[in-house]
């Protein structure tokens, strides 16, 4: 589909004319509708600036009116194979159907199998139990799909922002009443925390570069918000604190949101090599607290094991992290 042919599409879903759209973007009453017949019969192209004037207008994310235009299935063929290289997508037939395949679990295409995950549900949503599609529901589908990412990206931020609305003043409290971190061991102390108060945590390391690495937590939001076990609020206002006192000593911290099958999912990001060396350790962790049965013996091994683990770790982060930069 050309530019022109998208323009036209999002145009006639809104209702519009070509003069109405014309008049909308900015331009006279006397040439509103040739202009946008000219971008419609792809005569002319809209420069950058006029093409967020007509995704704004248009009420569609400016994506939807990029200049990808597959013509033939030979194009087809050529955007799979490029999947095939750079997402690791694989094929699979049966005398059914034939499917196109993403490993749910390659974290490095996690922000790929998030939106394939929301396409899925959207999807899967307009098709009622007896089979038929609602005419309403299949426009609100549509629609959807011009204003992909942005409403995904609306969402995750609204979620984002009621995670802060509701931590920062506790954030704010614990740091009059809390000294900040300074080994990376009383950090490890407070990950325990969070996983002895049944916090679910998800923990993985990521490589920048050489000699550059990092350890990333990811959360699931709907715990964080609606639990009202006041000890797993108070242990993730303490990792906040960390992260926060991290932060003014210099490392970088990225959020991002995701998702999936396990509902939505914020992701901390903490770009320090000594922490991803954590990664072993927070494992054991979760292992040693989800494990039922533990005897005496199984409970003092540990914490012996642990606290040995402990002393490899009295590292002072501040120095750490400049040392880093």
């Amino acid at each position: 589909m050309t530019l022109g042919e998208k323009i036209r599409k999002y145009r006639i879903m809104n209702e519009l004319t070509q003069k109405d759209l014309g008049l909308m973007v900015g331009f006279s009453a006397a040439t509103a509708d040739s202009r946008i017949r000219k971008y419609e019969r792809d005569l002319m192209a809209p420069k950058e600036d006029m093409r967020k004037k007509l995704a704004e207008a248009l009420d569609v994310d400016l994506s939807a009116l990029s200049d990808i235009d597959i013509q033939s299935l030979e194009d087809v063929m050529q955007v799979l194979f490029l999947f095939e290289e750079e997402l690791g997508m694989t094929i699979e037939r049966t005398e059914e159907k034939t499917s196109l395949c993403f490993d749910n679990k390659n974290k490095d295409h996690a922000l790929l199998l998030s939106y394939l995950y929301t396409w899925f549900s959207k999807r899967r949503s307009i098709v009622s139990p007896d089979g038929t599609s609602d005419e309403d529901v299949i426009r609100q589908y549509e629609r959807w799909k011009a204003r992909f990412p942005r409403d995904n990206q609306n969402y995750w931020t609204e979620q984002e922002q009621a995670l802060n609305d509701f931590y920062d003043p506790l954030v704010k409290k614990t740091g009059r009443n809390q000294k900040p971190i300074v080994l990376l061991s009383e950090f490890i102390l407070h990950i325990r925390e969070l996983i002895r108060n049944g916090i679910q945590m998800e923990a993985t390391t990521i490589l920048f570069g050489v000699g550059d690495s990092g350890l990333v937590l990811t959360f699931p939001v709907t715990q964080l918000l609606s639990s009202e076990d006041s000890d797993v609020v108070s242990a993730f206002t303490g990792f906040l604190y960390d992260l926060r006192t991290l932060e003014s000593y210099g490392m970088p911290v990225t959020t991002t949101m995701l998702t999936n099958e396990k509902g939505t999912q914020i992701s901390y990001c903490l770009r320090l090599s000594s922490l991803s060396g954590m990664y072993s350790t927070i494992i054991k962790l979760q292992a040693y607290e989800r494990e039922e049965g533990k005897n005496d013996w199984d409970v003092q091994m540990f914490e012996k094991q642990f606290e040995a683990d402990l002393k490899t770790y009295e590292l002072n982060l501040k120095e750490e992290i400049a040392l880093r930069k």
